[in-house]
């Protein structure tokens, strides 16, 4: 077999007589070789994406190969030898009569050359007697790039290209080469179509919309640990699906099969071309996302009215309020994509804990572009592998979750679990079913009651299947199989939705938990379970039996017309879906997803992200456009001290103020402005320059500007004592691009709360602590001085401490008090005042005319911004006099008595 190139000019046999002869010196400098011309191609803008198995959720490739043409008739080609016959210098030989001579009266054909700069037609390169030949000659095949080239060439219709026209006339044609491919390969052909299903063109319209089916409402009372045990069978190992009926039609199941096997001899290269032009759905593609699985999670999200990113009690309230976090975990799902769809609608108000396995399909959060990796978490089990099937993995990942949750667990859990099976498509769901299992264990652990689960399944066909699915029936008050329009048609991949988990299903958490370790412990032996529930409680529930039969028939059915569709498809190459564009127009509309390609975030300076966000304000203050000026004005403007009994009338209306206790005294470079740019591109104000904070590891969201002090935590007493570094947060102006500065106080310490929150790791993970200030009601000053007290430290007798607020392990962690802050938050002319007759505060105003407001809940415009309250905040420094003043015994300055006396009678006014 010729394995070159069918266009290689050594394969042409055209012949023709040889020129005269003239001086070798009239050619010198011109070449004597044959001059090749070829089609000049349009660029295309293919890619190839990485692929699994055929009949699995898998990538395209729509690679062009090419142009081809017919041959046209072509002139003898001039060999070098030929030319140079009998020629041993440029001065030995002739050729006569061979270059056109110059005499006006003789009439020859000038072959254009170069044109001029004003010339930038193509038509107008060529004479016009050549214009019809060489459209002729060009037809529609060449684009109007490729006939200038060829123009600028010299090129005449039916003349060969070179200075004397004695090249070649037809393009080369391009390779049909594909690959490496060579000897050996087998022929790319669809097989036998089976012919007890057909696939019509006209059968099934694309639509945007899809309809959910959920199962019929399941018994009250969840399953029950005897129960459960009672219905456990063990049994030889199975290894085919062939007579697995009783859910299925028996027509539809061998139907899929043998459905399967018709691409086995199809080319993988010519299978993913007729999937990407058979799939209606195909171009939705990613969009902005790390991959394709995004948008299938968008799309569930979207069809189930958002029962994820926006879930709701069965009575319909919010499950989520601007005061909470949305918690949710990835298992089985890297490198992703789910995940990164969740941050792309919650920011950094969802908490994210992912698990899988490491390697090459880990998560990727570098490439999260759309969502904000800072607030997500992954973790690999107490193996450190990430392995689900490990009994010890799936403990340790619960205490890790309930650890960071409250012991509440998380309002969702996606699983997408998969691997390859390449060869044995047929009995998947059998290679699977333990990952099934693992999944559905997983959700059973760390959902809350409650909240929600989806996850990934192939084929149910097989008692096991089955019989967890009804588990989680029981389980949940909701459940149902759903296969969504960005799941390829020709495969058999569907989801199990489950909704709001029932309370009591520790049980069914335990009976599964024991059925994952027999099956971890007895991977190598002969015996498996397999039967979870009895065939005979199946079918005895008659809804549920009925449902999962017709589910697994529709489905079914829609599948083996898709592979019947697709095969045509790889037949028949002209055949392409017209309607892709209009659906994904649509789906997009329809799942409020934005229609762009996937872009790299732009990465900003510290003075460029700052002047971004303040842009975004809705009213930005002065100088926002100069950073110099805005940093020097404002951001490095000092707070007002708090150092004589007569400076403690600024604090005019106690109930105007909150305050909070600070490490820093006067004068400490800790207490700084924060920018976050992403990741660990942290910066510290330092004067009007920004200085990287890259050795204290801290992690923001981009698009953050905070108000907080680097502390040294302390753990234990005298010389036992150690102590860490934090970042506490006391104040911001944007957190991870979510405008809070027009917030009240209130409001905006408890946005910073649920900021670190989120942002909150594990004790074993590397970076710096993120906490947020605790803040307090100045006329509660009497009992919020009372929870500081004294402790022995390494270094010095007795100092005064606060607590850190108890959160994971935060036990017996505190503080070094040096200062206190004040922060007002009612702008006047309003103030805030108690209600003796309810007991309750309120806030006044009174206008020039005497008319008077009062409203329980702070009015928009009493709450006092942010920059305005960071520039008159005050400071009351107690650095090395902290104990004499804690005590009362202060000589000069303000005492805490002085205080206390102060704010009792302010409040009694």
């Amino acid at each position: 077999m010729n394995l070159s190139d069918p266009s290689d000019g050594g394969s042409s046999s055209d012949e023709s007589s040889i020129p005269a002869k003239r001086r070798r010196s009239d050619t010198f400098g011109a070449s004597s070789t044959t001059s090749h011309g070829s089609a000049v191609q349009d660029d295309s803008d293919n890619e190839n994406k990485a692929y699994g198995d055929r009949t699995s959720d898998v990538g395209e490739d729509n690679s062009n190969t090419g142009l081809t043409v017919k041959p046209l008739q072509r002139s003898s080609r001039l060999s070098q030898s030929s030319l140079s016959e009998n020629c041993s210098s440029p001065n030995d030989g002739y050729i006569d009569d061979f270059r056109p001579g110059f005499d006006d009266n003789d009439e020859v054909s000038i072959r254009p050359g170069f044109c001029g700069s004003g010339e930038n037609s193509f038509y107008n390169k060529v004479p016009e007697e050549f214009t019809k030949d060489i459209n002729d000659a060009f037809k529609s095949e060449y684009s109007e790039k490729s006939k200038r080239i060829m123009s600028n060439m010299g090129y005449k219709p039916g003349k060969g290209l070179g200075k004397f026209e004695h090249g070649r006339v037809d393009p080369v044609q391009a390779s049909t080469q594909k690959g490496r491919r060579g000897l050996g390969l087998t022929p790319s052909l669809v097989g036998e179509v089976p012919t007890d299903f057909k696939w019509s063109p006209d059968e099934a319209k694309a639509e945007a919309k899809e309809a959910v089916v959920w199962l019929p409402p399941p018994p009250i009372e969840t399953l029950s640990g005897d129960i459960l045990e009672e219905w456990l069978t063990k049994g030889p190992k199975k290894l085919s699906i062939d007579n697995e009926t009783q859910f299925v039609d028996p027509n539809i199941l061998q139907g899929i099969l043998n459905a399967k096997t018709i691409f086995d001899t199809l080319d993988d290269e010519d299978l993913r071309n007729a999937r990407f032009r058979s799939n209606p759905y195909e171009t939705i593609g990613s969009v902005i996302f790390l991959n394709r699985a995004a948008v299938k999670m968008a799309n569930i999200d979207a069809v189930f009215d958002y029962m994820f990113t926006n879930p709701k009690k069965e009575n319909g309230e919010p499950m989520i309020t601007d005061k909470d976090i949305l918690y949710f975990a990835d298992v089985c799902a890297g490198p992703g994509g789910f995940s990164e769809y969740v941050l792309f609608r919650k920011s950094w108000t969802a908490k994210g804990f992912g698990f899988t396995l490491k390697g090459g399909n880990d998560f990727k959060l570098l490439d999260f572009y759309a969502g904000t990796p800072e607030t997500f978490n992954t973790f690999y089990g107490v193996k450190d592998d990430g392995n689900i099937f490990d009994p010890a993995n799936l403990m340790s990942l619960k205490d890790y979750v309930l650890n960071q949750t409250d012991d509440k667990g998380v309002h969702f859990l996606m699983a997408d679990g998969g691997f390859s099976v390449s060869g044995q498509e047929n009995i998947q769901e059998i290679l699977s079913k333990q990952l099934y299992l693992c999944q559905c264990l997983a959700a059973l652990m760390l959902v809350r009651t409650g909240g929600h689960f989806v996850v990934k399944l192939f084929d149910v066909f097989t008692k096991f299947s089955v019989g967890l699915i009804y588990i989680m029936y029981r389980c949940f008050e909701k459940v149902c199989i759903f296969k969504p329009v960005t799941s390829r048609p020709a495969n058999s991949e569907r989801y199990l939705v489950c909704k709001w988990k029932k309370v009591g299903t520790e049980s069914a958490e335990r009976h599964l938990q024991s059925v994952n370790s027999m099956l971890w412990s007895e991977l190598d032996r002969e015996d498996d379970i397999t039967e979870l529930v009895p065939l005979s409680v199946l079918m005895d529930d008659q809804p549920f039996f009925e449902y999962i039969y017709k589910s697994n028939c529709v489905l079914g059915e829609k599948q083996i017309k898709n592979l019947l569709k697709l095969a045509e498809f790889s037949k028949n190459k002209e055949l392409n879906e017209t309607c892709q564009a209009e659906m994904r127009e649509q789906c997009l509309r329809l799942w409020q997803l934005p229609d762009k390609v996937r872009t790299q975030p732009e990465r900003k300076g510290p003075d460029e992200t700052m002047l971004s966000i303040l842009a975004k304000l809705p009213r930005p203050p002065a100088d926002s456009n100069n950073a110099f000026a805005f940093k020097n004005a404002t951001l490095n403007k000092q707070p007002i001290y708090l150092e004589t009994p007569a400076d403690m009338k600024l604090l005019k209306n106690a109930y105007d103020w909150h305050f909070t206790f600070l490490t820093s005294s006067k004068g400490s470079t800790d207490l700084r402005i924060f920018i976050g740019c992403g990741g660990k591109r942290v910066y510290q104000l330092d004067g009007t320059s920004w200085r990287i904070l890259a050795d204290l590891q801290i992690t923001l969201p981009a698009n953050t500007i905070l108000y907080g002090e680097i502390v040294k935590e302390c753990r234990g007493q005298s010389m036992r004592q150690m102590h860490t570094k934090a970042l506490h947060v006391i104040d911001a102006l944007m957190l991870g691009g979510k405008d809070i500065s027009n917030l009240p106080l209130s409001a905006r310490v408890n946005q910073c709360s649920l900021f670190c929150t989120a942002l909150e790791k594990h004790l074993c993970t590397p970076g710096l602590p993120i906490r947020c200030k605790r803040f307090f009601n100045l006329e509660l000053f009497s009992t919020a001085i009372a929870n500081l007290e004294y402790r022995s430290m390494k270094r010095i007798r007795k100092a005064v401490t606060m607590d850190i607020p108890k959160r994971n392990n935060r036990d017996d962690m505190f503080y070094v008090v040096g200062s206190l802050l004040f922060i007002r938050e009612v702008r006047e002319p309003w103030s805030g005042q108690m209600s003796k007759s309810r007991g309750l505060k309120y806030y006044f105003r009174m206008d020039k005319d005497g008319k008077r407001y009062s409203e329980y809940e702070i009015p928009d415009d009493a709450a006092l911004d942010m920059i305005s309250a960071y520039k008159n905040r005050i400071m009351w420094s107690w650095g090395d006099a902290a104990n004499a003043i804690f005590d009362g015994q202060v000589q000069n300055g303000v005492s805490r008595t002085d205080m206390e006396v102060y704010v009792a009678r302010n409040i009694d006014r």
